[in-house]
């Protein structure tokens, strides 16, 4: 299970992820951690920081839009997370509205915040599947 992607998560959180007893600190905490768990948006970094450890072992996440007709001009402040082996989503991979893979994103496409000017994204049938990404234009 992993740490969940809010800053309201404790110290024991983390620890229960790796484990670890009550007594243990936060530095015992990054020294279980692996690297490729964290959440590249959040850690790792500074280990007097417990926040370094947000969303560690979930999903990788992405700044995209709501959903909209003319993609390339929405915009981006909504966090979502995918199942692909990238820092950003691929076609063929599977985005999510939490943290924990549980809810694909329902809508036909949105924008993502990644790409020179943004990425428009399409989707298949509302299951979370990309089916196809472009470039937009930069505004």
């Amino acid at each position: 299970m992993a740490v969940p992607d809010t800053t309201t998560f404790t110290l024991q959180n983390v620890a229960d992820e790796f484990g670890l007893g009550s007594n243990d600190g936060l530095i015992d905490c990054f020294d279980e951690a692996t690297s490729s768990d964290f959440d590249p948006s959040y850690g790792p970094g500074d280990e007097s920081n417990l926040l370094q450890f947000r969303n560690y072992g979930g999903l990788p996440s992405f700044l995209g839009s709501v959903t909209g007709t003319s993609v390339c001009s929405l915009t981006m402040n909504i966090t979502y997370y995918h199942n692909g082996s990238g820092t950003n989503p691929a076609v063929g991979d599977t985005v999510y509205t939490d943290a924990g893979g549980s809810t694909p994103y329902g809508s036909i496409n949105m924008r993502g915040n990644f790409g020179y000017g943004g990425t428009s994204i399409t989707f298949s049938q509302s299951n979370g599947i990309i089916t196809s990404m472009f470039d937009c234009t930069p505004p």
